[in-house]
């Protein structure tokens, strides 16, 4: 399923084959995010109860006497270890449902609409869809019949990375769509945190 592309790598190379496509004349590419996607599924496999946390349980359950009330656990909460599968299943067949089929066995978080000519990217919760313009907006309707999908939005931060998509154009006049890719602010969270964790006194070394 959608750990095929586990690597970051992988996963790039992902996104950057749809922005790739998102960037043909007339194309275009938008991203959402699924609304607390892994309780959308349900909880398949051994029968699991839990404790409810005190602001969760009823009135009925506070004047009960019972220290620790339990619930039988119907949906794929974050936490669980199979929920990231659950949620999974649950996505890949309510996108096969309507039409998106998978581009390859390599590739199982990629999908593509033959008749909308949509290619669709999944990673985890988060969605990106590029392909005709005019095609997006029938593309989120078809998804969002099984799946509870936040407001399609373009291309900003995406796996971490600032992406910018711009028009530009070349000396002939012709006019080009380019995507560019800006790892600037991960990289500067990323030692901002090590500095953090290594001591107030570490020095790093200035490198040209």
């Amino acid at each position: 399923m959608f750990q095929d592309l586990g690597s970051s790598p992988a996963n790039m190379d992902a996104s950057r084959a749809a922005d790739c496509y998102g960037c043909f004349p007339g194309h275009d590419i938008e991203i959402a995010d699924a609304e607390q996607a892994y309780i959308q599924a349900d909880l398949k496999g051994i029968e699991t109860w839990v404790c409810l946390p005190w602001e969760a349980r009823t009135e009925s359950m506070k004047k009960s006497g019972f220290a620790r009330p339990v619930v039988r656990l119907k949906k794929a909460l974050y936490g669980h270890p199979d929920s990231g599968t659950y949620w999974e299943d649950h996505c890949d067949k309510n996108a096969r449902k309507v039409g998106f089929k998978p581009i390859s066995e390599n590739w199982n978080s990629c999908y593509f609409h033959k008749e909308l000519k949509l290619f669709l990217m999944i990673y985890v919760d988060d969605f990106k869809l590029a392909g005709p313009k005019q095609n997006l907006k029938q593309g989120w309707m078809l998804l969002r019949k099984g799946l509870s999908i936040e407001a399609e939005k373009q291309p900003g931060v995406y796996l971490g990375c600032t992406q910018k998509r711009e028009v530009i154009t070349m000396k002939n006049g012709r006019t080009i769509t380019t995507m560019s890719y800006d790892m600037e602010d991960y990289l500067g969270s990323c030692v901002t945190r090590y500095l953090e964790l290594a001591g107030k006194d570490t020095k790093l070394r200035h490198v040209n």
